[in-house]
């Protein structure tokens, strides 16, 4: 809109015609973010007009100045202009370029800055908590994360106030406790997927098959599984290391298969299609989610999995557990304490013996994908547009 309206008369504008909304994310296909994005914009229907910013990567920003990276996040605000409504996916790295999330924070403070300026109705998907707020680093300056938090915030507060998504109930409570007031909580879209038909299935004297899908990082808990796995088990590593990653997590992997002799019995696929991770998780007989962390909002490995029709088994988190609490017939995911190793072959074990257990799994965690598929979240993220 090139001119400035009321609250009221901008929600009024903003209800009766077409809007147009600029998303603003990360790019590539080996990105959970990007697929993220991507998903979203593929499931809005054609009631308003859809544009896409991409963000510059942390290799285009390599070489450049604090000051030249402003120059390249100052283009949103310039692309903003010709867009009603702003919608911003946040994970708290993307705008660092090689500098401190500090540094990221002040980025994200000065475009929300200038989007405030031109009178836009923005959204931003926090994808994650701040925890680096509360951890000491050497790398860091609190007092001046503090500073621009305190000031995102603000500009999260009164009637034109931006608005946050967030995924799940306890991030919004931690959000609103740090000042944000207008918080939503919109539940990480689920992916409409069938399987092909034409698979080899696997026979009976098969071995048992466990997956672990998504990229590989250190909090996802790939080697506690290699700890538990009985002698007539395989697992396989649906995925590859992050892009963003500097770690060594496939390597320690592998060594630790190998010192324990289950070199032959992992696989480690690297990043694949969907096409091929279709392929690889029709294989497996139960599809795990070790995770590590407490800290993670949502996981789109997760609604994969979920929708695999397989039994999940993960660990026992606040977001797997909301996930849980959403289901009215039971639980869609076997959830287990991310540290016992005892209670995770328990489980396992209970699946594979039990085939009541299983197929409750499989029917519960079907309609959870039915009630949140991304058709229906992107209605409700047209009826936030629109207020």
């Amino acid at each position: 809109m090139s001119s400035y309206l009321s609250h009221g008369s901008q929600s009024l504008h903003l209800r009766m015609s077409k809007l147009k909304i600029l998303h603003i994310a990360t790019g590539g296909k080996i990105c959970g973010i990007a697929t993220y994005t991507a998903n979203l914009v593929k499931h809005f229907d054609k009631s308003a007009d859809h544009g896409f910013f991409e963000l510059p990567s942390k290799a285009d920003l390599a070489d450049l100045t604090q000051q030249g990276i402003w120059e390249e996040y100052k283009k949103i605000i310039a692309t903003a202009k010709d867009y009603d409504v702003i919608h911003i996916q946040n994970e708290f790295g993307l705008f660092c370029g090689p500098y401190s999330l500090c540094f990221g924070a002040e980025i994200y403070y000065k475009i929300l800055l200038g989007l405030k300026k031109l009178k836009k109705k923005v959204f931003t998907t926090f994808h994650s908590e701040p925890a680096f707020l509360y951890k000491p680093s050497p790398d860091l300056d609190l007092k001046q994360c503090h500073k621009y938090w305190k000031k995102i915030a603000l500009l999260h507060r009164g009637p034109e106030g931006f608005r946050a998504i967030v995924h799940k109930s306890a991030t919004a409570n931690s959000f609103k406790g740090m000042g944000f007031q207008h918080v939503r909580i919109l539940v990480h879209g689920v992916l409409e997927r069938s399987l092909p038909k034409n698979y080899k299935y696997k026979e009976v004297e098969d071995p048992v098959v466990l997956g672990i899908f998504g990229f590989v990082s250190a909090y996802k808990g790939h080697e506690s599984i290699l700890d538990l796995l009985p002698s007539n088990y395989k697992l396989f590593i649906i995925g590859g290391r992050h892009p963003n990653s500097e770690g060594e997590e496939l390597g320690q992997i592998l060594v630790k298969a190998n010192e324990l002799g289950l070199s032959k019995r992992v696989t480690i696929t690297g990043w694949c299609t969907p096409e091929e991770a279709d392929e690889y998780q029709n294989y497996c007989d139960i599809c795990l989610v070790p995770y590590q962390t407490k800290d993670l909002s949502a996981s789109g490995a997760v609604t994969w999995n979920l929708t695999s029709g397989k039994p999940v088994v993960a660990s026992n988190i606040a977001s797997f557990k909301e996930i849980n609490d959403s289901c009215p017939n039971g639980d869609a995911m076997f959830l287990c304490h991310s540290t016992d190793r005892a209670e995770w072959v328990w489980a396992i074990k209970k699946i594979l013996t039990q085939p009541k257990v299983k197929h409750s799994l499989i029917n519960n965690a079907r309609q959870y994908c039915k009630d949140f598929s991304w058709t229906n979240t992107c209605k409700y993220h047209m009826i936030e547009y629109r207020q």
